[in-house]
């Protein structure tokens, strides 16, 4: 019922939402430029462009009529469009963050009516942000949600090259990765663990309006992008299924009507190497432009490896190609071709416990024994193709179509123990093609009802395969040995070539010798698919009130076939304790499936009170669902886990003072049914040994985010966020019976987090400029596992940041000198791992401080102004 309902409504929506009025006598309007007949406008509108003092027009400014509950904000274009008026005198407001607000009486009569806007600003004043969170254009103070947005200034200003920097700008975001795959998003403590091929993230990433559904595909470099949006909260009617916890949209640089460019080269610590830049190339004026950037990033690694080689290194490799035409003034194509390849030394999993052969424990101490030397590294080749339409009806009514195509292939092998012995030598191998298409109508009516309706489909095929190759000698020191103990206090393994084996028959024990060469693999491969209609309005009910709401449909089809088999060497001994011999980890099954149908809804509601144009005060309901989770362990057994359900509840406020101050706080409460929690199982009696995940349950969180930035003096801006989070899981379930993780935190889950900031600069002479930026992040006491396990936490720690240069005028050259992790902090980014399966857990230290430096060249032709009306 509640599926027909729903297409019944969106049908209704869909109808009335694009469907011309009554004819009322040809008008002519111009639009792009190009005067065209409509006979579908009321008999009095108003329309025009925003542009700044540099005639560049300003996409996301707020457009008002004074008196009527009528707005809109400006397109892409910075046009508007404002119907459904009255004849005679009216007031024209136009606002944005950064720029003087702008009025004017006009006075109104029928047909088209035509005021275009040139919004100044001050000496001294906030950099204007927009986002397109609603999938239009709006700037940040009129989105009624817990939204933030990372733009390119900030990202330049900051140096801001890795995921982990870029999540210490969003008060509750954490960005976790090792090595050149694993990015893993952590939102308001839930985290986006990928761990099997048919398991869908909670936090979604999204690249130029695509999914990224692998977390090795989501380890994107930043590099060319516009601005990184990131949304907090289920925002599964706006952005899809997999965004139940939030949205991560990373959005690059297109293609304008300027040439220009930009190329920067840089070294540093560990033999740091950067060479990146951009072109921009106009073909046919306000018709075809093109752009191509690159980068090559590549650094040592900072843990030398007694083995051969180094740990914790980087080498990347990427470009992109964007293309925008636009063959008339209502079509728009915009082709991306996207691609990057990384190839990195292995992840420092190191324990702190057992020594390496130095005869050192401690992890910060920079050296590593991990035996397989420099056959352990990370790599992954990222390819993906966009194409995206638009058909524009009016300025704010447009039909677009987005097609893609996305392949990733990545690889990683590490050393379990941490420590010179061969017990725990493993690798994963992952492939994924995914194929992404979305058909979406924008619409407004009278100036009042904006929003979007449409449907996608989503396909992917991928697969998952786990390699594990022990030296069976060595892992009998984990597995027979009272107290796990890899290796001698100089580091040596700990070595038993045999195992006694009692034979009742013979009441004599004989000595079972161990292979030191035995392999086994497990492969997993998922056909998963979606079908989704969706929905989401915003209703103007009166000149301060605004109404919002949406809902999806979602039918998923999910199929995970598993094959588990002794791959070569020697069949295992071992693996008579565990029970899955001839294999230690995984059973030997022949292929079974699992497959999993379902339909569900998701949907939203929210209220917004509009001071004026400088403020607003939300309120919101979402729930946010993740799909069910299909596995099977390592014995072979087939496991489907409820789906999650999330509720949220969100009060907010957003505002702008003096054109100086921009400040937003939202307090959140959060109930989650289902949790699904990612852990590390030891059941030898089961002959279980894996990561997999779990029903943790019912669960809660609930706290409060905050942004603040502001334009002190024209030298200098000021920035500040803050996070404060409480989460917990439940003491009894749904049943009323006891939780395994009563009480606990959730895992990265820092309850106290903030960063603080300011950007100077001031000229030395009338064409040299001297700026400075540091930045100082810190968060509390956090675990690494829902189970809240005593060491395997990261104590309160915190990271100062400075990117500080000179800047020529002309030409524009800029030589910056950087430093990360200033004050040298010891930190680990990982705790417990597959050692913890076997009571050696391992640690991933954090970069210690690395100094660089690096000169760009931004170049460009001489800039005309176009005159405007």
């Amino acid at each position: 019922m509640k599926s027909i309902f729903s297409l019944i409504l969106l049908t209704l929506i869909l109808s009335t939402s694009f469907a011309q009025t009554k004819k009322r006598g040809k008008v002519k309007r111009k639009f792009r430029n190009t005067e065209t007949v409509s006979s579908a406008l009321p008999s009095v509108f108003i329309r025009g462009a925003v542009y700044d003092e540099d005639d560049n027009p300003l996409p996301g400014a707020s457009v008002t009529i004074d008196g009527t509950p009528r707005g809109v904000n400006t397109n892409g274009d910075g046009e508007y469009l404002i119907d459904n008026l009255v004849n005679g005198r009216a007031r024209v407001r136009v606002s944005f963050i950064g720029y003087k607000t702008h009025t004017a009486d006009i006075i109104l009569r029928a047909g088209q009516n035509e005021k275009n806007v040139m919004l100044p600003s001050d000496n001294i004043h906030l950099e204007p942000i927009m986002v397109n969170s609603q999938k239009r254009k709006q700037q940040i103070l009129d989105v009624p949600t817990a939204i933030s947005s990372v733009s390119e200034n900030t990202l330049r200003n900051s140096n801001i090259t890795e995921l982990s920097q870029l999540s210490e700008f969003v008060p509750g975001l954490m960005i976790r990765q090792q090595g050149a795959n694993r990015a893993n998003f952590v939102i308001r403590g839930l985290t986006s663990d990928e761990i099997s091929p048919s398991s869908q993230p909670r936090v979604s990433t999204y690249f130029n309006n695509v999914p990224i559904n692998r977390e090795s595909g989501a380890a994107l470099e930043l590099y060319d992008m516009q601005r990184v949006e990131v949304l907090k909260g289920p925002q599964n009617t706006l952005f899809g299924r997999g965004a139940q916890a939030g949205a991560v949209h990373f959005i690059s640089k297109m293609p304008g009507n300027d040439f220009k460019g930009t190329l920067t080269a840089g070294f540093g610590d560990y033999g740091q190497q950067e060479v990146r830049g951009a072109i921009n190339l106009p073909i046919i004026k306000d018709k075809l432009a093109i752009r191509a950037a690159g980068i090559y990033n590549a650094h040592d690694g900072f843990i030398e490896n007694t083995f051969g080689g180094d740990l914790m290194g980087k080498e990347t490799l990427g470009g992109r190609f964007s293309a925008r035409f636009r063959p008339s003034y209502n079509h728009k194509f915009d082709l991306i071709l996207n691609y990057q390849k990384d190839d990195t030394p292995g992840v420092a999993f190191m324990s702190n416990k057992f020594p390496n052969t130095n005869g050192v424990t401690d992890i910060f101490s920079g050296v590593a024994s991990h035996e397989q030397g420099e056959n352990l590294g990370t790599a992954k080749n990222i390819f993906n193709a966009t194409l995206n339409y638009k058909y524009y009806v009016n300025e704010h009514s447009y039909w677009s179509s987005i097609t893609s195509y996305r392949s990733t292939e990545a690889s990683s092998r590490w050393d379990g123990d941490g420590t010179a012995s061969a017990a725990i030598d493993m690798a994963e191998f992952s492939n994924a093609q995914q194929f992404y298409q979305e058909i979406r109508g924008n619409f407004s009516r009278s100036s009042r009802l904006n929003g979007s309706i449409g449907g996608s489909f989503w396909w992917e095929k991928a697969d998952q395969t786990y390699w594990f190759s022990p030296n069976e000698q060595h892992l009998a020191s984990l597995m027979i040995l009272p107290q796990p103990t890899p290796v001698d206090p100089n580091g040596q393994p700990i070595s038993i070539p045999a195992i006694p084996n009692y034979i009742p028959e013979l009441d004599s024990t004989v000595y079972i010798p161990l292979p030191s060469d035995h392999q086994e693999e497990n492969f997993n491969q998922a056909n998963n698919m979606a079908a989704e209609t969706f929905m989401d309005v915003t209703y103007q009910l009166s000149r301060k009130f605004f109404v919002s709401g949406g809902v999806r449909m979602v039918y998923d089809r999910y199929k995970l076939t598993n094959e588990a088999t002794f791959a070569g060497g020697s069949p295992s001994v071992l693996g008579m304790f565990t029970g899955n011999a001839p294999n230690v980890f995984f059973l030997p099954t022949a292929s079974q499936e699992i497959t999993k149908n379902t339909l569900s809804f998701t949907w939203r509601g929210g209220l917004k009170y509009r001071f004026n144009e400088y403020g607003n005060v939300f309120a919101n309901y979402a729930r946010g669902r993740r799909p069910n989770v299909l596995q099977f362990t390592t014995s072979g057994e087939e496991e489907v886990l409820d789906a999650e359900i999330l509720d949220n509840f969100e009060l907010g406020f957003k505002g702008s003072f003096l054109d100086r101050v921009f400040f937003d706080v939202v307090g959140f409460y959060q109930l989650y049914k289902n949790f699904q929690t990612s852990a590390w199982v030891a059941d030898p009696d089961n002959g279980e040994f894996n990561y997999k995940v779990k029903d943790g349950g019912k669960a809660k969180s609930y706290g409060a985010e905050a942004n603040v930035r502001v334009a002190v003096l024209e030298q200098l801006d000021f920035y500040a966020n803050y996070a404060w989070l409480k989460s917990e899981f439940d003491s009894t379930d749904v049943n009323g019976l006891t939780q395994e993780y009563a009480g606990n935190s959730f895992r990265l889950a820092p309850e106290h987090s903030f960063t603080l900031g300011f950007y100077s600069r001031v000229n030395i002479v009338p064409t040299i400029k001297l700026f400075v930026n540091p930045s100082y992040s810190y968060k509390t006491h956090m675990f690494f596992e829902d189970a809240n396990t005593p060491g395997l936490e990261q104590e309160a720690y915190g990271l100062l940041n400075i990117n500080a240069g000179l800047e020529l005028d002309e030409p524009n050259v800029i030589l910056t000198v950087w430093a990360s992790n200033v004050l040298d902090e010891q930190y680990v980014t990982s705790a417990g791992n597959t050692g913890s399966l076997f009571g050696v857990p391992t640690f991933v230290p954090g970069p210690p401080r690395m100094v660089g430096t690096k000169l760009t060249w931004n170049f460009n032709a001489p800039e005309k102004r176009r005159k405007r009306r």
